[in-house]
């Protein structure tokens, strides 16, 4: 009787070794505490979905500077009118293109242009190096003076217009003392009305300038023109 039952429990024992023997997983996974685990390869078939975050796609905006455009402004080009004859008196320069100067009415006198009057007045002086004639054409390059047939050599004054060329002039009482003078010259500035009455001429305007203007002068008439 005890064997029969030892031969059934034998047979199982191999029944059961023969199921586990079937049964075995075939992956190996993890050893954890020293212990195998095994997974069954129907555990890894199934598919795994994995939701992914939507992303925000956010654009960069970039503000563009506005373009200033400059406009060109043309700048007014002045011409400077050139400078003429220099009238000259003490410290002072008198530019030929300015408008002339007029005495006041009350200190405008007219003498009489006769042989033998006399009157008081200005006189200033200018150079020779402003130009080579005078208005009545007498050529001055060469000298101040004047070769008069009657007085001989004698200074050239510039007038009033309304004194003829080759009048002679006895001057007294001025910075460059007395002496005799004949009129071949006019100036814009030089008149019974306007700023000197008579001008003396120099050889050079710096000259003339460090004469000065003479006030109070004497003036006599020895001939009037030629």
């Amino acid at each position: 009787m005890k064997r029969t039952i030892y031969i059934i429990n034998a047979i199982l024992f191999m029944g059961c070794c023969l199921l586990v023997s079937t049964t075995t997983p075939d992956v190996k996974d993890i050893d954890v505490n020293n212990k195998i685990t095994y997974v069954n390869s129907d555990a890894i078939t199934k598919e795994e979905v994995i939701e992914v975050a939507p992303v925000e796609v956010v654009e960069e905006v970039v503000e563009k500077e506005p373009v200033v455009v400059e406009e060109k402004v043309e700048e007014e080009v002045i011409e400077e009118e050139p400078e003429e004859e220099v009238v000259v008196g003490k410290d002072e320069v008198i530019e030929d293109n300015t408008p002339i100067d007029s005495k006041p009415d009350e200190e405008v006198y007219i003498p009489s242009i006769t042989v033998g009057s006399t009157f008081t007045g200005t006189m200033s002086g200018y150079g020779a190096d402003i130009g080579n004639y005078t208005a009545s054409g007498h050529y001055i390059g060469d000298s101040i003076y004047y070769p008069d047939s009657t007085y001989g050599d004698i200074r050239i004054l510039a007038g009033d217009r309304s004194i003829p060329f080759g009048t002679v002039i006895e001057v007294s009482n001025s910075n460059v003392g007395s002496f005799i003078g004949i009129v071949l010259d006019t100036g814009r500035n030089i008149g019974f009305d306007k700023l000197y009455d008579f001008d003396v001429l120099f050889e050079t305007s710096r000259e003339a300038l460090n004469y000065g203007v003479s006030k109070n002068v004497s003036f006599k008439i020895l001939r009037v023109g030629y």
